[in-house]
């Protein structure tokens, strides 16, 4: 891992850490709870799924995604976010501390399927880590990847003392990507409008795709 790629997790990793002991309780963190069921309507999954969550934090996705599969990967940079997740009891939810970058994939997969909310826009070479996440896939395996449209640095603020690196996404240009990384059938819907405490609201995509 270079050095530059150590900063940045270092500096997202800082942000989350700090945050991790009240993330459920926030405002915004209480709307992404919508966005699970919404993604199962989509990409429902089945009760023998191995399932990868990518940047899954405290578990919003995750706890509502274990009752349904057999085993639930939980990985994340930050040792205290995943720390209030393995509080929360899960016995088929397995917290990984690590950049994804740095963990071989047999290490980890392979998968039937992988989600992420809100997770993609804190890593830097989105081509490197969709490429990352088509490798932990087996064959048949699918992706549900949620997070912002293209927006104007407004969401959160203080991009860089968070970790952002890049201010939502174009759909094209992702899809793109997506392709490139051997995914198939790539697809976009909005799944949710979070309101900020800005007083703006904020559209959400959910993106699907498989792996031949």
């Amino acid at each position: 891992m270079s050095t530059a790629t150590t900063t940045a997790v270092t500096a997202t990793t800082t942000h989350f850490d700090a945050a991790a002991r009240d993330w459920d309780q926030r405002p915004m963190s209480q709307q992404m709870a919508a966005i699970a069921p919404r993604l199962l309507a989509a990409m429902p999954l089945a009760a023998t799924d191995r399932v990868l969550d990518f940047g899954a934090g405290t578990g919003l996705l995750a706890a509502q995604i274990a009752p349904l599969v057999a085993q639930v990967t939980a990985l994340d940079t930050s040792a205290a976010m995943l720390q209030v997740l393995t509080d929360k009891g899960y016995a088929n939810i397995t917290p990984l501390q690590g950049d994804i970058f740095a963990l071989a994939p047999t290490a980890l997969g392979p998968f039937d399927a992988i989600v992420s909310a809100m997770a993609l826009h804190h890593v830097a070479d989105t081509a490197a880590l969709l490429r990352a996440l088509a490798a932990l896939l087996r064959p048949g395996g699918r992706v549900a990847l949620v997070d912002l449209y293209a927006e104007d640095g407004s969401f959160h603020g203080d991009n860089a003392a968070k970790g952002v690196h890049h201010l939502g996404f174009a759909p094209e240009a992702l899809q793109a990507l997506a392709e490139q990384a051997g995914l198939q059938d790539v697809a976009f819907a909005e799944i949710l409008q979070v309101q900020h405490k800005n007083g703006r609201s904020y559209p959400l995509f959910l993106m699907t795709a498989h792996k031949p």
